[in-house]
């Protein structure tokens, strides 16, 4: 091997190496003012095996196409993996049933946070009733084809279901993600 290749790939290695940081989040996420969801193991009826979506992220003037790999089961919890359309890892999200969430971020993208790419799925995935559990200071209602999230009759968030399209607009925050999920 070549000194140029030899060291093309001690540099990609450093630099990846050096991106990569593992850090443990807060277990709760403020998804507007005064209003918080609390992150949790998913209830005993959502066993999702494994799905495969892609994340169209919408903050402000940034946005960002993902693939978003997600599975749960009660072994192991949640795994959640979110990588750009080129494949390359963004963050590794775990976690196991009654502890902490893990992260690692493997490439810095702003305006994502696995925190809240986590908090977007489960108030589109969880059920109403858990959701509403863990929301602090607004409350979920459940519509044909729809849920809102309200304080004090302001509309905060909304989730509209249409065939393998969902959608969440948080109107606070000036934030929309586009989950569509990849048929296997």
């Amino acid at each position: 091997m070549s000194v140029i290749i030899r060291a093309a790939v001690l540099l990609t290695i450093m630099f990846l190496t050096a991106c990569s940081t593992q850090f443990t989040p807060q277990s709760r996420v403020e998804i507007a003012d005064n209003t918080s969801l609390e992150l949790a193991d998913p209830p005993k009826q959502l066993i999702i095996d494994n799905w495969q979506q892609v994340l169209h992220v919408s903050h402000q003037d940034q946005q960002h196409t993902l693939l978003a790999q997600l599975t749960i089961d009660d072994r192991q919890g949640i795994n959640l993996v979110v990588m750009t359309v080129q494949g390359m890892p963004i963050f590794i999200l775990e976690k196991p049933p009654g502890a902490p969430i893990k992260s690692t971020k493997m490439l810095p993208i702003a305006g994502v946070d696995p925190r809240y790419i986590l908090a977007d799925i489960m108030l589109v995935h969880w059920p109403v009733a858990e959701i509403n559990k863990r929301l602090h200071g607004a409350v979920m209602q459940d519509k044909v084809g729809e849920r809102r999230i309200t304080h004090d009759e302001q509309l905060l968030v909304t989730i509209n279901f249409s065939g393998s399209v969902t959608q969440l607009i948080n109107f606070q925050r000036n934030y929309k993600i586009q989950f569509q999920r990849v048929e296997q």
